[in-house]
């Protein structure tokens, strides 16, 4: 598909990905497939931002949050960029746009700021929230403290 045929409705992607993700979460399924489901709703979620003008922020947490759950659920995969918690957490951290000290200071805060720093708040927590379920299978390192130090942060956020 090029960009000239492709659909411009945001719906008409986001409608074609649900069929993707009903599959991702039949756990009748082998975790194969599961995945091979969840690269085309990635695809899809790509192509929707891509072609149509789904919000980044959106799609990045979309995509984050499928691969934390397939994650969770049938394992990480070392060396595979979309299935290795690592990868995960990497990716994650630099979709981000503050610091943890920054957020915090921000959530204390976060009723007297303006409606763009609130959405940048809620931004960062929709990035962030599917390390949560994570947590305790990161791997030891800088990025993991990282990860912890935004967890704890995470609940003040709006």
């Amino acid at each position: 598909m090029t960009e000239d045929n492709a659909p411009r409705s945001v719906n008409w992607w986001l409608r074609r990905r649900s069929i993707a993700q009903r599959h991702v979460y039949d756990r009748t399924l082998t975790g194969d497939t599961r995945r091979e489901w969840a690269e085309v709703a990635l695809s899809l979620t790509d192509r929707a931002e891509q072609f149509a003008g789904y919000d980044r922020w959106s799609a990045a947490a979309d995509g984050f949050n499928l691969r934390s759950l397939l994650i969770q659920e049938l394992g990480s995969v070392p060396g595979d960029e979309k299935w290795e918690l690592a990868a995960l957490v990497r990716s994650i951290l630099a979709a981000v746009t503050l610091k943890p000290a920054e957020g915090g200071e921000l959530a204390d805060r976060w009723q007297t700021l303006p409606v763009e720093q609130i959405l940048l708040l809620r931004r960062h927590k929709n990035l962030l929230a599917p390390l949560a379920p994570l947590v305790d299978q990161l791997p030891a390192g800088p990025d993991a403290e990282h990860v912890r130090t935004w967890l704890l942060v995470l609940p003040h956020l709006p």
